[in-house]
């Protein structure tokens, strides 16, 4: 009677198990010809003792010990907490873990992110750790931002699109400030008393172009590009209000023209601000001192 396939890969798991044991590793390569088997069929058998096993580079797998298996998985979570994963794998089981370090020696995944700006390692190492102390106590920082003194209460630092902000107030005013643009930085010994209501607002929308003042924006799309934003929001606080053969209509939620401007100025001639009048005046204003060859700029940057 012919064994069965389950049987049959049911005596290679406990061949590689004892491989392991003995040896310490077994290697991909060397499985498929000890078995006579694809590598299709290797990967599922070295899948299978995935909770247990791990790639080790070179096509090599060895042992997960339980310790170093449970603080490479308490890493791994803090650091996809970190770099806000849920965007890029929004479900992470079990699985997903086991596979993690075999899918970036593997690199069958490429993720691209945007260019960091040039003096990202310089703007970190001298002010990352003071930032982070001044809030963690609450202290007052005295800054040099766009050749102006300020006295700042921090709250957080936030990476938008591969640029570092402090977010912090500034008499009592939540502003944004772009880490490559302070010229220096002291933490005062005064302390502040955190807001509230600021905290609030933080959370609701950690980007660099948060505040408790913004203006609605309706738009109109053209059906040839509408599915770019139907497939993602493209706006901030995007919102569809309807959609017909012709295209959407769409709301969306601006802190300044100089967030909102850009972002349509990208979609012309395919979209069209409805609401209100005097953006849609300040759109045709920065055109026309283009054509002009005035060169009005649009900021991409918050004001700070």
């Amino acid at each position: 009677m012919a064994v069965s396939t389950r049987s049959r890969s049911a005596e290679r798991l406990v061949d590689i198990l004892m491989e392991l044991h003995a040896h310490g590793v077994v290697n991909r390569h060397a499985l498929m010809k000890k078995f006579n088997i694809t590598e299709r069929t290797v990967y599922r058998d070295l899948n299978a003792l995935a909770s247990i096993v791990e790639l080790c580079g070179e096509g090599q797998y060895r042992l997960i010990s339980p310790r170093q298996h449970g603080a490479n998985v308490a890493l791994h979570h803090s650091l996809a907490e970190l770099l806000n994963a849920d965007h890029l794998f929004p479900e992470r089981d079990e699985d997903f873990w086991h596979k993690l370090d075999s899918r970036v020696v593997e690199n069958h995944i490429l993720i691209q992110a945007n260019n960091p700006e040039h003096s990202v390692k310089t703007d970190l190492r001298r002010y990352l750790h003071l930032i982070e102390k001044a809030i963690q106590k609450n202290s007052i920082c005295q800054i040099v931002y766009k050749n102006k003194t300020r006295l700042v209460h921090p709250y957080k630092l936030t990476n938008q699109k591969n640029i570092w902000y402090l977010l912090a107030t500034e008499n009592g005013k939540l502003k944004s400030f772009a880490l490559s643009k302070i010229h220096w930085l002291d933490t005062k010994k005064e302390r502040f008393s955190r807001d509230a209501d600021t905290l609030a607002l933080i959370h609701r929308h950690p980007d660099p172009w948060v505040s408790s003042e913004t203006f609605e924006v309706q738009l109109r799309v053209n059906a040839s590009i509408a599915g770019y934003f139907l497939r993602r929001d493209l706006l901030p606080h995007q919102r569809v209000l309807y959609q017909d053969s012709q295209g959407l209509q769409l709301s969306c939620q601006a802190a300044h023209q100089n967030q909102i401007i850009p972002l349509i100025l990208f979609w012309l001639p395919n979209i069209e601000v409805l609401e209100p009048v005097w953006l849609k005046t300040a759109l045709v204003n920065t055109l026309h001192s283009y054509l002009a060859g005035n060169g009005t700029p649009v900021s991409d940057t918050v004001v700070g």
